[in-house]
């Protein structure tokens, strides 16, 4: 079960995003600037503006899964109009972004009322690119509770004057580009309460893997969504795209930090994010993609499915009297796969998704009845045959050596004819 072609490792992308903090005048952090990138270089690589926002968003809150990495400082992510009109903006998470916004990237109305209705909702903003106050400005200014100035765009012997014009807004003023001490203290003289920039810190690139999804499978999840299908039809789309349930229990931690119950199946994981916000990210992901999307199946993606299946099939023949336990089963085989996949530890996976505390404990210590099917099945996977025999002793003459042959001859059926499908 576990041979996998020496190129696995080529098949998967490698994920960047610069990240730039946001300090106040005691130099504490209040938040982070993500910077759209596109290689391990430490700049942003020229790209349409709309996709690299819905690359950083995508990157941030699915990917990497930064949603605790951020923790109560916020996550200033510049947007574009197009990416507003798409409403992909609405699966971030109120309490912990920023929008921000670019004078010259809004003099659309339509655009303004989408910008309210989004404040209206709770989303909070801030506005770069002001040089000066126009009557013009101040429909931007009124949406903004920041706003931003850039100091590589204004000579410094106008910085006074603009200061104290935007004084007036009663909004704060953010600092941006800052490289001297010099230029710090003459803004905070100057009325600015936070800072950003090269003299307090470089960007960072965070960097991370993922695993690709096909189109197939992307399109698929949305003709079922548009079709009305019940949560049973998306359950089953799902399982063919281990890809999409990693980065959907990613998202679902991102966005539903708050969440009384943690996430024990797949569709739990789709009620818990919803349909609207589960088909804004399905649509996201092929908006940020386009014709770079890999149409060829990963291997890996391939082991997690047959993992996942194999654990739900050893549910069906040695707790036959327990169904619950079948999708969490699932889940924890196809988890099981992420660390080597994203060579990632377990304990760095399991910090990015809000899984049940059986399917965690499974996971993180081979305990509970889950624990224990887990242990089966990777003692089985190394062809550990003592490990395997006592692990299947407890269940006397219902569970021989040779079911685990029938089964994994079942699972690797099914992972073919989820091959042929997605084909």
């Amino acid at each position: 079960m576990t041979d996998t072609p020496d190129n696995t490792r080529d098949q998967l992308r490698e994920v960047f995003i610069g990240r730039q903090p946001i300090l106040d005048k005691n130099q504490t952090l209040i938040g982070y600037k993500l910077l759209f990138h596109d290689t391990r270089k430490n700049h942003a690589g020229a790209t349409n503006a709309a996709a690299a926002t819905a690359d950083v968003v995508s990157k941030a809150f699915a990917e990497l899964g930064l949603a605790d990495v951020f923790g109560q400082v916020r996550a200033f992510i510049k947007i574009e109009g197009e990416f507003v009109a798409s409403n992909f903006v609405e699966l971030l998470p109120l309490e912990t972004v920023v929008l921000e916004i670019a004078t010259e990237s809004f003099p659309d109305d339509a655009l303004l009322e989408r910008c309210r209705e989004l404040k209206r909702l709770g989303y909070a903003f801030a506005l770069s690119g002001v040089t000066d106050i126009s009557d013009g400005a101040w429909p931007l200014i009124d949406l903004a509770t920041w706003i931003m100035v850039d100091l590589d765009a204004i000579a410094a012997d106008g910085l006074q004057a603009i200061a104290r014009t935007l004084a007036t807004t009663r909004r704060k003023l953010i600092a941006t580009h800052v490289e001297s001490q010099a230029q710090m203290e003459l803004c905070r003289v100057l009325g600015f309460e936070l800072f950003q920039g090269s003299y307090f810190a470089e960007p960072v690139l965070l960097e991370g893997r993922k695993l690709d999804a096909s189109m197939q499978g992307l399109l698929r999840l949305i003709k079922l969504l548009a079709e009305e299908a019940d949560l049973g039809r998306l359950d089953a789309a799902f399982r063919s795209e281990p890809a999409l349930v990693i980065n959907l229990l990613r998202l679902t931690n991102s966005v539903g930090a708050g969440l009384r119950a943690r996430i024990t199946s797949v569709r739990h994981a789709i009620t818990a994010l919803g349909r609207n916000q589960l088909r804004r990210w399905l649509h996201l992901l092929i908006f940020r993609r386009g014709a770079e999307l890999d149409f060829a199946r990963n291997p890996l993606l391939q082991l997690a499915a047959l993992r996942g299946r194999f654990m739900e099939l050893l549910v069906d023949r040695l707790h036959a009297g327990d169904s619950r336990l079948r999708d969490p089963a699932f889940l924890t085989g196809l988890m099981s796969v992420v660390p080597a996949a994203l060579h990632m530890s377990m304990t760095d996976v399991l910090a990015q998704i809000a899984v049940d505390h059986d399917v965690r404990l499974a996971l993180s210590h081979k305990q509970g009845t889950l624990g224990t099917l887990l242990a089966l099945t990777e003692s089985y996977d190394d062809n550990d045959i003592d490990a395997v025999q006592a692990l299947l002793a407890p269940f006397g003459s219902n569970a021989p050596m040779s079911m685990l042959g029938e089964i994994l001859a079942e699972a690797l059926t099914w992972v073919q004819e989820l091959g042929n499908e997605a084909g």
